[in-house]
């Protein structure tokens, strides 16, 4: 009996203990889950500055923006020019009545002279003037020009010479037996009174060809050059031909 009363006291305190076991280790469990927990949120370091902040720090330091475009020009300004308004009663505003008597402006005198003037003076008048002079002057022909010493080339104003009288030169005998013939051109000065002078051969012929041409030209007769109308010495080119019959 003994025997089967301290079984059943070991039954009931094995039960006991596993009835206790489940809570006890339960309690544990979270007792350090819990301890666990606290330590790490213990040893977190959390930031000083706010998200603000770190917010505003990133955004002042991005780089400044780029500078806007620069403004269009401005379009020319046209200037409008107003009309004129004539008055419609013009006619009204100008004097009915003419003074009899208008009075001179004054004007102040003038002490600058000029030598030879006239005390005065006259309007339209020169310096070293003829007193009794016409305003602007009297028109004079104007004199002929100088007759020039030198004698002239024809060309422009200068006129050529016209023969009057020509004479035929001397054929020579050898030029003939030679069967020469051809042309002589010679310059020479045809002076104002028609003469031929200072005679020069340009173009010569052989067997006393030229010698002739000169002898013949110098008894021929012009109509002198004239330079505006009047009889001038003119250098002028004579030719004479020779022809075999």
């Amino acid at each position: 009996m003994f025997e089967s009363t301290v079984v059943e006291s070991r039954k009931q305190k094995v039960g006991i203990q596993r009835i206790l076991t489940l809570p006890v280790s339960v309690a544990l469990h979270v007792v350090v889950v819990v301890a666990v927990v606290v330590g790490a949120i213990w040893n977190v370091d959390f930031p000083m500055n706010s998200p603000a902040q770190v917010a505003q720090y990133s955004v002042a330091s991005a780089p400044p923006p780029p500078p806007p475009p620069p403004p269009p020009p401005k379009a020319a300004t046209v200037q409008v020019v107003k009309p004129v308004e004539v008055p419609k009663n013009i006619q009204e505003m100008a004097p009915t009545m003419v003074p009899e008597k208008v009075q001179p402006v004054a004007t102040q005198a003038s002490d600058a002279g000029v030598t030879g003037g006239v005390e005065g003076g006259v309007e339209g008048g020169v310096a070293g003037g003829v007193v009794g002079g016409v305003v602007g002057g009297v028109i004079t022909e104007a004199p002929p020009p100088p007759k020039p010493d030198a004698p002239l080339r024809v060309g422009g104003d200068v006129k050529a010479p016209v023969a009057i009288n020509k004479v035929d030169p001397q054929y020579p005998e050898v030029a003939r037996k030679a069967r020469i013939s051809g042309i002589v051109i010679v310059e020479c000065t045809i002076s104002r009174n028609g003469d031929v002078t200072d005679i020069h051969v340009l173009k010569p012929l052989p067997f006393g060809l030229d010698q002739a041409a000169v002898d013949a030209v110098k008894r021929w007769k012009f109509k002198p050059g004239t330079l505006n109308g009047q009889p001038v010495d003119v250098i002028f080119n004579l030719t004479v031909n020779f022809k075999l019959n």
